[in-house]
């Protein structure tokens, strides 16, 4: 099978990219380098340095023919709100999104899987038939779950789902959409998104990690490998479905930062800075309709994906632990507790 994978020199793309190789697939990776790496690139992928903006897409895949295009390419989020750039956002999400959906009915491409949001797609505190419990204090979020996008990175990666579900409508391009939970896994050479990643530099670099925001909220995150192989089962399954990737599971950032400073052997403090613009919506992603259309269930579990997480940042292996469970609040799932 031929694949092409826009934004396949970031993060997931370039685990994707590798995945698919490994696979024997063909693959051809769209990036910009700007927000991708030159280290990323797989020499095994054909690389065409392009915006998806640009109108050569239609050329390149014409050119290529692919089967499969998997639309991961983002624009960058800014680590403060008031910073986050609107217009970039919208014109990469949305114009660049219609720039690759009208290149693939050009090159009649098969279907197409959209990274879309995730955790922030919802509101944290809801009552809805779609919205269940599955922890004390933690909030279970269906894919039927009403959206409620408050940045513009989400508001357009929301309106990017339904500009694909236009497409399959219109021109029968089939379509796999994927809300992912935060992804981390994240390597030194990657570009660092999730905090998890910045715990574990600084604390190497023997320096004080930031925890922004509400420490104590509850999101789902979802390790690198179990993204690759959902990834992996919707190239022959979950077609017209939109679906979350996740863990179904909440952790807080106390919680990343206190297991890899177990991990890493470190004592030193984190420092907090609360930022009273962002509204606390602590959330999880029910993933039981991934499980049903594509035959795939989250296999890394917390403890595992961060001590995972830390070796393959630091190069070598880390000390192993083990969870004990802990009495539970009314209020609140039991957290981790590390022993050597």
């Amino acid at each position: 099978m031929k694949i092409a994978i826009t934004g396949g020199a970031g993060f997931i793309g370039s685990h994707l990219t590798k995945a698919y190789l490994n696979a024997g697939h063909d693959v051809l990776v769209i990036d910009t380098l700007i927000n991708g790496s030159c280290e990323a690139l797989d020499p095994g992928a054909r690389f065409y340095q392009l915006d998806i903006r640009d109108a050569k897409l239609q050329t390149v895949l014409q050119k290529e023919r692919p089967d499969i295009v998997s639309h991961h390419a983002v624009q960058r989020q800014s680590a403060l709100p008031l910073e986050e750039p609107s217009l970039t956002d919208a014109d990469v999400h949305i114009r660049g999104l219609l720039n690759v959906l009208d290149s693939c009915v050009a090159a009649s491409v098969g279907k197409i899987i959209f990274a879309s949001g995730g955790n922030s797609l919802y509101r944290g505190i809801a009552s809805s038939g779609s919205i269940g419990k599955t922890h004390p204090g933690q909030i279970s979020v269906k894919e039927d779950a009403p959206l409620y996008p408050r940045k513009p990175h989400d508001i357009s990666k929301a309106a990017g789902e339904w500009y694909v579900r236009y497409y399959t409508r219109q021109y029968g391009l089939a379509h796999t959409i994927f809300r992912y939970a935060d992804v981390y896994g994240e390597t030194a050479s990657d570009l660092v998104q999730h905090p998890l990643s910045h715990f574990v530099g600084m604390l190497l670099a023997k320096r004080r990690p930031l925890i922004r925001g509400a420490a104590d909220e509850i999101r789902d995150h979802i390790f690198i490998d179990d993204v690759v192989s959902a990834n992996m089962c919707a190239l022959e399954r979950g077609c017209n479905q939109t679906l979350h990737i996740s863990s179904g599971q909440g952790y807080t950032l106390k919680e990343f930062y206190a297991t890899v400073a177990y991990l890493l052997q470190s004592e030193i403090e984190p420092v907090y800075i609360s930022n009273s613009l962002i509204e606390p919506s602590s959330i999880v992603l029910d993933n039981t309709l991934a499980w049903q259309v594509l035959g795939w269930r989250p296999r890394v579990d917390f403890n595992t994906g961060v001590q995972l997480a830390c070796e393959r940042w630091y190069g070598a292996p880390v000390p192993a632990f083990a969870p004990v469970e802990v009495a539970q609040s009314e209020s609140r799932i039991a957290a981790p507790v590390l022993v050597s």
